[in-house]
């Protein structure tokens, strides 16, 4: 019982960091301070088990190297607190789990992109139709955080407010934050952790 709400606890931490995400793109620390408690308790419970370490293990390297690749903070914190998570079948990391389940949303999102695209008067190839978004200079203004315009190598250093653009219309790299896919996965993990053993 006390597991099954840590596993919850961790879940809200995830949706509400993923709603914020989606409106502002930023998540307050405080969002993932409130995980802290139920991923050491998680830790706790579940300790003595080589299974555990190894998907916590797991969710750590991928934590860490989603940093040293540019993923935001936001993104490689909410890897982390997905990995304090007890596998939910034998030698299936909960990390694996959430992210293979959250990829489902991939599909959805990038037929988005290209119906978008459609008809707007960016020149953009076939892949960056459904990678990319082109959006008017006033869109862009309205919400800069939502776009990532040039070659980013590391978001946390990316600041859209010092952009000089001088174009109508602008081709930038747009799409739903990872922290979204990472939340919707957990949640499928949620499922498949409750399905009886």
């Amino acid at each position: 019982m006390i597991e099954a709400l840590g596993v919850a606890a961790i879940g809200a931490v995830l949706t509400a960091a993923a709603v914020q995400d989606l409106k502002s793109r930023e998540i307050d620390a405080r969002i993932f301070a409130a995980g802290a408690l139920p991923a050491a308790l998680l830790i706790a419970l579940n300790w003595g088990s080589p299974l555990y370490l190894f998907s916590l293990g797991v969710a750590a390297a991928l934590a860490l190297l989603m940093r040293l690749l540019g993923s935001g903070y936001a993104d490689s914190i909410s890897m982390a607190l997905i990995g304090a998570a007890p596998p939910p079948l034998p030698f299936l990391p909960t990390p694996f789990v959430a992210v293979m389940a959250g990829s489902a949303l991939l599909p959805a999102h990038v037929a988005y992109l290209y119906l978008k695209n459609r008809k707007r008067p960016c020149e953009m190839t076939l892949a960056e139709r459904l990678t990319h978004i082109c959006v008017s200079i006033e869109e862009f203004r309205r919400s800069p955080l939502k776009y990532v315009v040039g070659d980013v190598r590391d978001m946390e250093r990316y600041d859209p407010y010092t952009l000089e653009l001088r174009d109508r219309w602008i081709k930038a790299k747009y799409g739903l934050p990872y922290v979204v896919y990472l939340a919707a996965g957990y949640w499928a993990y949620v499922a498949i952790w409750l399905l009886p053993k």
